[in-house]
């Protein structure tokens, strides 16, 4: 087999997964016979030509006979489930936008991990502490043009969904009613409709609810078209048949 590169994330992952199915293994032995042994602590050294492309670090292990190499002294010691929690971030759940999600340049995105930023999660706690991301950076990451590329994504794994449309009468004309879900993902963003080419008034706004008010001067028809913006990210074209 062909002596190949690799990475030292993918070696350690590996590694400790081996670790855990032997920690396994002794735990289903124990029950029929005591354990002689335990593993606890371990130390691995390997020889290896490091490589590096302006990105990424990657190894080739030394073959028998190969001169020069250089030395990598792995240990791995022991580490209980409330170290881990207490030194480790929340994972990221589903609603959760991973930095591989938005529509960003390269670049930017290796700026941001090299920061610990690999989620959208991880960039709100970053603004909520009123870290200046531009200056961390050196003027790398422009956080505006960022904030709503975020949007931007975070829209395209919300979009709309409208269940129910009713019209009722009232005082100032008639009035259109929108259920769903995700119509509106901010309350900054106020939806814009326009029904028929005429500009109608929303009266409320939520993410299961849009109340439009259709002008006076309005007029109904057998089929009529409704145009909303939800954000500036989702609009959405409707039919409307007069029932």
């Amino acid at each position: 087999m062909d002596n190949q590169n690799w990475n030292l994330e993918a070696f350690v992952d590996s590694l400790v997964v081996e670790l855990d199915k032997t920690r396994e293994t002794l735990a289903v032995k124990s029950i029929n016979k005591p354990l002689s042994y335990t593993v606890k602590d371990m130390s691995l050294e390997l020889q290896i030509f490091p490589t590096f492309d302006g990105d990424d670090v990657q190894f080739r292990t030394a073959q028998p006979g190969q001169t020069g190499a250089s030395k990598l002294l792995l240990q791995l010691a022991s580490i209980t489930d409330q170290q881990v929690r207490a030194t480790s971030k929340a994972p990221p759940t589903k609603a959760d936008i991973k930095i591989d999600q938005v529509a960003i340049d390269s670049k930017t995105k290796q700026k941001l991990r090299r920061m610990g930023v690999t989620s959208v999660s991880d960039l709100e706690r970053i603004e909520q502490r009123e870290v200046d991301i531009e200056q961390a950076t050196g003027g790398a990451v422009d956080y505006k043009n960022l904030a709503n590329l975020i949007q931007q994504a975070r829209r395209k794994g919300t979009p709309p969904r409208i269940t129910k449309v009713a019209m009722d009468a009232a005082a100032d004309g008639q009035v259109v009613r929108l259920e769903g879900e995700n119509l509106s993902i901010s309350g900054a963003h106020i939806p814009v409709a326009v029904l028929n080419d005429e500009l109608s008034e929303v009266l409320d706004h939520g993410p299961d609810r849009i109340v439009i008010q259709l002008s006076p001067a309005a007029t109904f028809r057998e089929i009529n078209d409704l145009l909303l913006a939800l954000d500036p990210y989702c609009i959405i074209r409707l039919q409307i048949k007069d029932t």
